[in-house]
């Protein structure tokens, strides 16, 4: 029983470390094009929902 709670407790600690990094990068990625979009003089119509897992940005 041991050994299948502990493969439980890293595979369930690896998926949550690839969520926490998929959501730091697109964090990073939706600034990064909104910085794009102001510093070309436009402003940023920014759709996303929840945790930034899937966004858009337009630039108006």
């Amino acid at each position: 029983m041991k050994i299948k709670r502990k493969i439980f407790f890293i595979t369930s600690v690896i998926i949550l470390s690839f969520l926490v990094v998929a959501i730091i990068l697109n964090s990073i990625s939706l600034e990064y094009t909104k910085n794009a979009c102001i510093d070309n003089n436009k402003t940023p119509k920014i759709e996303q929902n929840f945790l930034t897992l899937n966004w858009s940005v337009s630039c108006e």
